[in-house]
């Protein structure tokens, strides 16, 4: 929660057709929840399915960095880079997940 605050966003709640709507940076944005995958333990995930004010969809995920790092493109930058934040935050005992999201087109969705 801190981080998401942290880079300008924040849940306001949900309108009468239960589309959730957020402060992005000062601006308001609404998402229509298509689906929501709810977390298990044999996942260590939870996915959220939404549908973008301009009709794209978009898939969220968080998790443990053990489950979603494998499910990543390999040979990404930012992956080995995140992964020694990974470690070094592990040493000072402290907590964390990965929240990733990919666009994907209504056929995939369907």
């Amino acid at each position: 929660m801190n981080a998401a605050k942290f880079f300008g966003y924040k849940f306001l709640g949900r309108d009468e057709d239960s589309n959730m709507i957020l402060n992005i940076n000062g601006e308001e944005r609404k998402y229509k929840l298509l689906n929501v995958i709810e977390f298990t333990s044999a996942r260590k995930r939870m996915t959220v399915i939404v549908k973008t004010e301009d009709g794209k969809i978009r898939v969220m995920c968080k998790g443990a960095d053990s489950i979603i790092i494998p499910l990543l493109r390999k040979n990404q930058t930012i992956v080995e880079k995140t992964t020694q934040y990974l470690d070094q935050y592990a040493k000072e005992g402290l907590r964390t997940l990965l929240i990733v999201e990919k666009e994907v087109d209504e056929e995939f969705y369907n």
